[in-house]
């Protein structure tokens, strides 16, 4: 199921906790060899904290005021300057 679905957007976070480990201005999520994957440009972004377990990536829905998207983090997050990739588990909200 849902073997081809791409989801995008603008704003988003992935969060360590409350805290913000990285703050991205764009991103996409897709599905590749079964796992889902989030590729995103980077606003700003706390490489330790990008390093630890336990990371959620977080979007607003753009049709709900108080929706939002919410995927955890699975494995190693990869950080350029400018880019994010990261595999993601099954969407959780």
């Amino acid at each position: 199921m849902f073997d081809s679905l791409t989801i995008h957007g603008a704003a988003a976070n992935i969060l360590w906790g409350y805290r913000p480990a990285a703050v991205l201005r764009s991103w996409r999520i897709y599905k590749r060899d079964g796992q889902w994957m989030l590729d995103a440009r980077v606003e700003r972004v706390e490489l330790f904290m990008c390093r630890q377990k336990g990371l959620l990536f977080t979007a607003p829905h753009e049709k709900s005021r108080d929706g939002f998207w919410a995927w955890s983090v699975e494995g190693e997050v990869q950080v350029s300057p400018t880019r994010l990739v990261a595999k993601l588990g099954p969407p959780e909200q």
